[in-house]
């Protein structure tokens, strides 16, 4: 039986899991040219062996870190969609909580991975990936408030909210951060409505 086919133990979970963890504060503190598997070991208490019996590569652990962070973001888009009763204050809750994160370790990590995906084919897979997989779960509000909208239109009005959320946290330089942040959610409802 090879290691991926192997079920993996409460132990073993618990190891990867504080792999990702210490990789991902690496990686945001360090950064990419300077995260170390090694080092990386050495802070956890293991043996690089060890630690490759997780994840065979830097790469690999890279890939896995950011994989995680994107599935974080889904989770957002869906527990908003549950705390809310209206589909505005579900709306303005994601834009908010999500603008919220990317200005912090969120952010770090994702343009990491848009910087890499210019120049290695399986960041640029993992960027479509995550990048879709965001698309899809935030169609799902914007369809809550503008219910005839077109799939074309709903494709494209979700890539421009991205692209408002995406820039917003290098931006939040300009006056008071809770105005800006209000003027972003505003700007984000008013593509979804237009």
């Amino acid at each position: 039986m090879k290691k991926a086919d192997q079920p993996v133990t409460s132990k073993g979970s618990s190891t990867r899991d504080r792999i990702v963890e210490a990789a991902r504060k690496q990686l945001v503190e360090k950064g990419y040219e300077q995260f170390v598997m090694r080092e990386l070991a050495t802070l956890l208490g293991i043996k690089l062996g060890n630690l490759q019996y997780y994840f065979k590569t830097r790469e690999e652990l890279i890939l896995h870190v950011i994989e995680v962070e994107a599935a974080r973001d889904v989770q957002t888009i869906q527990a908003h969609q549950q705390r809310w009763d209206t589909p505005e204050e579900v709306f303005r809750a994601i834009v908010q909580n999500l603008v919220a994160r990317w200005r912090g370790d969120s952010g770090l990590l994702f343009s990491t991975l848009g910087t890499l995906a210019l120049h290695n084919k399986t960041y640029k897979q993992l960027y479509l990936t995550v990048y879709g997989d965001f698309y899809q779960a935030l169609e799902g509000p914007l369809r809550e408030l503008n219910p005839k909208i077109s799939d074309e239109e709903a494709a494209l009005r979700v890539r421009l909210i991205t692209a408002l959320i995406d820039g917003s946290p290098m931006q939040t330089g300009v006056g008071s951060v809770r105005d800006f942040l209000n003027r972003v959610q505003a700007q984000a409802l008013m593509i979804a409505l237009a």
